[in-house]
């Protein structure tokens, strides 16, 4: 788990929140009015919404992208809901939240990289070996 680097207001515009993940392997935490935590923008979702919108898209805001990204995750939660997230909404940054406080994000590729350390009965006990033909 990475710590959260970058923070956005939910009413702050797109266009700010491009401005702090352009070019990196990263997601802002989104935050409300009163700094609670309400999810992750990456790069990804910016993009997608640049191409519906591309005369607009920078004047929208932040909260535009609210319950795009699965939701978060506990600290408690175990690799295999990582990686079942993974299998539903594709490999994105997740964030972790204890309680109403944000903790942390998991990025995909320490997840990849941990993954290629395992030995293949993980993931066979994982439920994610391969499918026999």
């Amino acid at each position: 788990m990475s710590p959260v680097e970058s923070v956005v207001s939910v009413t702050a515009s797109l266009s700010d929140a491009a401005a702090l993940v352009r070019g990196l392997d990263s997601a802002a935490l989104v935050v409300g009015l009163s700094h609670q935590p309400l999810g992750l923008i990456t790069e990804a979702a910016l993009a997608e919404v640049a191409l519906e919108h591309p005369a607009q898209w920078e004047k929208k805001r932040c909260a535009a992208l609210i319950g795009v990204a699965p939701g978060p995750l506990s600290p408690e939660d175990p690799i295999e809901e990582v990686l079942a997230r993974y299998r539903i909404s594709g490999a994105q940054p997740l964030l972790v939240l204890d309680g109403d406080h944000a903790v942390g994000i998991i990025y995909p590729d320490p997840v990849f990289s941990w993954c290629l350390t395992q030995p293949s009965s993980v993931f066979d006990a994982l439920g994610l070996g391969r499918a026999p033909h």
